[in-house]
Formats: C-alpha cells, sequence, structure tokens
C-alpha cells in the first residue's frame, strides 16, 4: 500500500498541505546538512538553526502542492524576523510524517473482527487445565 506522509498543519493562519517526497527530503538534507532523524534530533534537543525551520517549512510547502514561488513569499510575510521557536513543533510535524507517516494515516494493518475469547480451553485439547471446576451445588 502506497502512503502519501502528507500532512495537514496549520501555518501563516491556515491549514496547509506539507509533505516531504524524495526529491524534497534530499532538497532539505542538502539545505541542512543533515538526514531527517538528525534533525528531528536538533528540534528536539533544542540545537536547531534558523535554516532547519525555514527549509522544513520550504520544502514541505513546495511538497506539498504549493508553489515555490508562492512558498517563498509565505515565508518572507509569515516566518522571516518573527520569533522562531514558535516553528518547532510545525517543523517536528512535518519531518514526522514524512519519517514515520502522518497520525490520520491508515497504515495498512488489517481490520477485521476480533476473535471471541473462550473462557476455557478447547475440549479436545491434550492442554491440562491450570485450575478444576467448582462443584455444582445441588
Amino acid at each position: 500500500m502506497s502512503r502519501s506522509a502528507e500532512v495537514t498543519l496549520s501555518f501563516a493562519g491556515e491549514d496547509r498541505q506539507f509533505r516531504l517526497p524524495i526529491g524534497r527530503l534530499r532538497a532539505l538534507q542538502e539545505k541542512v546538512d543533515c538526514g531527517p532523524m538528525e534533525l528531528l534530533s536538533r528540534f528536539a534537543g533544542g540545537t536547531w538553526r534558523v535554516d532547519d525551520l525555514r527549509e522544513t517549512i520550504h520544502q514541505g510547502l513546495i511538497g506539498g502542492g504549493m508553489d515555490a514561488r508562492e512558498a517563498a513569499g509565505l515565508l518572507k510575510t509569515d516566518f522571516d524576523d518573527l520569533p522562531l521557536q514558535q516553528f518547532v513543533p510545525l517543523c517536528q510535524g512535518i519531518v514526522m510524517a514524512c519519517v514515520v507517516g502522518a497520525p490520520d494515516e491508515d497504515l495498512g494493518e488489517p481490520k477485521g473482527e476480533e476473535a471471541p475469547m473462550s473462557p476455557s480451553p478447547d475440549p479436545s485439547s491434550a492442554s491440562a487445565t491450570s485450575t478444576e471446576p467448582e462443584p455444582q451445588s445441588a
């Protein structure tokens, strides 16, 4: 089953589509000089750099379907010159969707009915019962 790893997150006052397909992920890696797991570690450890955040958002928007010029303009108005810490959770969500899938994605696990629980072992089983049955009262 194919998974898109696309995630919808709020940025610049609207819910937007973010996705890091392989080409966008490679561009991000080149810009920030590390892979996705190291990038997540930087976000979690507070050792991120400005371009870790900016490029994650930029590449994620383009991968999510936004025109590159529109994405660059949005970053100029809604990222540049703003306090940066607020963008860390957004960037973590974008990269996590790429690495493990979006939280609401169907992971392709089969869905079916659970087998009914049997109160006792199968009578034809060769296994001994662990407790003796209670005597029936008269």
